[in-house]
């Protein structure tokens, strides 16, 4: 074999190891990927859950602070204060 023939086929070879390099790391950046865009959905899911648990918990202690004031401005009694919170909880 010639000399020029050597260096093509090792040019050759050389170059399909390279390729062969690329796609392996496509290979690896698309899985990798898959795997972020699921983390990404799991983790958009958990922060509409928190947000809708926030809502309730915000809604929840205006209502508590507005039976604290009504409580407060009103001058009632802490045995009279219980009961009315635990009456607007129940309704």
């Amino acid at each position: 074999m010639s000399k020029r023939n050597s260096k093509s086929k090792n040019y050759r070879a050389k170059q399909k190891d390279f390729i062969n390099t690329l796609e392996n790391k496509v290979d690896q950046l698309e899985k990798e990927n898959t795997g972020f865009r699921i983390k990404e959905s799991g983790l958009k899911s958990e922060i509409n859950t928190l947000s809708e648990q926030l809502d309730y918990f915000q809604g929840f202690m205006n209502k508590m602070m507005s039976l604290v004031y009504k409580n407060v401005s009103s001058n009632k009694t802490p045995n009279n204060y219980t009961s009315d919170i635990d009456y607007e909880l129940e309704n």
